[in-house]
């Protein structure tokens, strides 16, 4: 094997091994995710989701059940008079604020670019299972489990 070759099998493991970490951290990190919202529904939170639909209509809706529970076209000033008699408590949490620690995997024997752009790929909704499942070499099943949300 040339010098060359050999880089560049070095280059290919790095690679996907760089991958497949990403997926294991995606995992674990909505794993955290999940209970952290456990643990906001068990002190009493409500978890939500909505906001604005349209120039001026909005939507709020349970995120757990995604049961409507309000919705209007009267602008901000509308949604801000709903959430606060629909939530006079402030036990609300919308969905956008329970985050989970971003991926955090430093990348070895790859550049930080090529690091980026795989993030960028295994992230994209328009990248297929199939197609990270073939390049990693695990099931399809395992890449959908590893990529999923709630």
């Amino acid at each position: 094997m040339t010098d060359t070759n050999h880089l560049q099998a070095g280059t290919d493991t790095a690679v996907r091994d760089y991958v497949r970490a990403l997926l294991r951290q995606y995992r674990a990190d909505e794993d955290a995710r999940q209970e952290r919202i456990r643990a906001l529904e068990a002190d009493g939170r409500r978890i939500v989701n909505g906001g604005q639909t349209g120039q001026d209509s909005w939507e709020i809706t349970d995120w757990r059940s995604g049961d409507l529970l309000a919705h209007g076209t009267g602008g901000i000033d509308e949604y801000d008079a709903a959430t606060g008699r629909l939530d006079p408590d402030g036990k609300w949490l919308h969905i956008d604020h329970v985050d989970a620690d971003p991926v955090d995997v430093e990348p070895v024997g790859i550049p930080d670019s090529l690091a980026d752009a795989l993030q960028d790929w295994l992230g994209s909704a328009g990248t297929p299972d199939e197609d990270v499942a073939e390049f990693v070499g695990w099931s399809v099943e395992d890449v959908a489990r590893h990529r999923e949300d709630g």
